[in-house]
């Protein structure tokens, strides 16, 4: 072949090169003045990454900690990669996104894909109107007769669960992981209330669910890439086509699910005595609005994608709680030896071994020993909307129509106008009237139309098992105080899921 001819292809090649550069520069540099423009103040950017070169290095939970201390301002604008994002940090613009114009701010920014149905089709993702719809229908699965039923499965868990630590911890003195104990002890509790299935990882017996959902709630590398893509950067992780459950999960969710529903058809009608969230999709199905050509395929997916969604956001987010409440309560004794009074004369005032939902709902230094957890150690630390219109926020700026905004709860939680000394875990402030959130300076589950839908439930499994344990259990030190965060979790997770030493009463 001609040299010539080859030095002109090269030359051409290298022109190429170059003009795809200086285009892709000036996308960057046109994305990246987005808020300059505004007069918006923000975090500066790094070419591709935006904000986001901390990724797999430090969690985002840490990112929204840090940044409230370094713009103290009612807000500020980001990157997720190549895409400005706005992040509200004040309870006024909270309550004005999440319940005031919450019409301007219905769904969530992150990305779902049909394919994935159990990704896109479940409470947390889905978007309207077929979100208004199925929130309107699962919400009596969360009503007081049920949660009263709910609780006496979780005080046997629990009892399970005290003599588990005992057997391991103080007999065995085998070394605590506390994030995996309480995954154990809530995947035991939604086995039952999902699937009606009665299994018990605590005791050492063998158990499928608690098998899938240790993966569902294990923070590999790879997982958190494919969440964090998913929940920051939608336009990767259509390109790589993640989903939002692992293939392994989605399998088991699927084979067990329908293996239920089958024994329910045996039994017939899906026997309307099980009160399990399998019992209640089943008899939501034919109440579904959705379109006649999707058939029954699109009803399936609905009630296995809420099935799937229940499980890892009943595990999560309690176990996590759970864990952190026992750190804090190693290093205060004197509030352990206060929740320990109060439970104490609870159950001896109520005559039984345990205390009932009623009885759990009483107790207000343990509930504020819980609150206070939620409120230092929010689970998540970021609530995400997408601006569905214009949206005028005040006079110098409107939020444009696209533009993802996350409400950072971690500056509400750490406000020290509201919270002194907020590094502190104190619990005596969770019982000042000032916190009946009307002043939405307290958000662990979200506000307004798409506040968690389990919260009740999540905050009973917590109560149930942290009565139990203060009884049986004095709490100290195993770690120290400032423990470091998962970095692949796209939620607070302890490294190395935190410890304390169990000492028996």
């Amino acid at each position: 072949m001609d040299v010539k001819y080859l030095s002109f292809i090269a030359q051409l090649f290298i022109l190429f090169i170059i003009t795809c550069l200086i285009i892709l520069c000036g996308f960057f540099y046109h994305n990246y003045s987005y808020w300059k423009k505004k007069g918006v103040p923000y975090e500066e950017p790094f070419l591709f990454f935006g904000n986001l070169t901390f990724l797999m290095r430090k969690s985002f939970w840490d990112y929204c900690y840090t940044l409230r201390k370094k713009y103290p301002s009612d807000y500020v604008g980001i990157f997720l990669a190549w895409r400005p994002a706005l992040v509200v940090q004040t309870p006024e613009l909270a309550r004005r996104i999440l319940v005031k114009d919450h019409e301007y701010f219905q769904d969530r920014s992150l990305y779902s894909r049909e394919s994935d149905a159990l990704g896109s089709l479940n409470l947390f993702t889905m978007k309207n109107p077929l979100w208004t719809d199925m929130r309107h229908e699962i919400s009596p699965m969360f009503t007081a007769a049920r949660l009263k039923q709910f609780a006496v499965l979780m005080n046997l868990n629990a009892t399970e669960l005290v003599r588990k630590i005992k057997r391991d911890f103080i007999d065995d003195n085998k070394p605590v992981n506390l994030k995996e104990l309480f995954s154990m002890y809530t995947s035991d509790t939604v086995a039952y209330t999902t699937f009606g299935i009665r299994v018990s990882a605590l005791s050492d017996q063998d158990s499928p669910l608690w098998y899938i959902s240790s993966h569902m709630v294990k923070w590999t590398f790879r997982r958190g890439f494919e969440l964090t893509m998913i929940f920051l950067v939608p336009a990767i992780a259509a390109m790589l086509r993640c989903c939002f459950f692992s293939a392994s999960a989605t399998e088991f969710v699927k084979k067990i699910f329908w293996n239920v529903v089958n024994e329910r058809k045996k039994m017939q009608a899906g026997n309307s005595d099980n009160k399990d969230l399998v019992n209640h999709l089943l008899k939501l199905k034919d109440n579904f609005k959705i379109p006649a050509e999707s058939g029954s395929e699109l009803a399936d997916n609905l009630m296995l994608a809420q099935a799937a969604v229940f499980i890892l956001g009943s595990i999560e987010t309690s176990s996590t709680t759970l864990s952190y409440t026992l750190h804090e309560l190693a290093y205060n004794p004197v509030a352990q030896e206060k929740l320990y009074n109060e439970v104490k004369e609870a159950i001896e005032n109520s005559g039984k071994d345990v205390l009932d939902y009623d009885e759990l709902l009483e107790l207000k230094y343990l509930n504020a020993c819980v609150n206070e957890t939620l409120r230092k150690h929010a689970p998540v630390s970021y609530l995400d909307r997408i601006c569905s219109r214009d949206y005028k926020l005040n006079d110098e700026l409107t939020i444009e129509k696209g533009v993802p905004v996350l409400i950072n709860i971690l500056a509400l939680h750490h406000d020290e106008k509201v919270y002194p000394e907020p590094d502190k875990w104190r619990p005596e402030r969770m019982l000042l009237n000032h916190l009946d959130n009307n002043n939405f300076s307290f958000l662990p589950f979200g506000e307004g139309p798409r506040f968690c839908i389990g919260r009740r439930y999540g905050m009973l499994q917590v109560r149930v098992a942290l009565a139990q344990m203060i009884m049986n259990y004095k709490f100290q030190p195993a770690v120290p105080y400032e423990v470091k965060t998962d970095p692949y979790s796209v939620m607070l997770s302890p490294d190395k899921g935190l410890s304390v030493k169990f000492i028996s009463r």
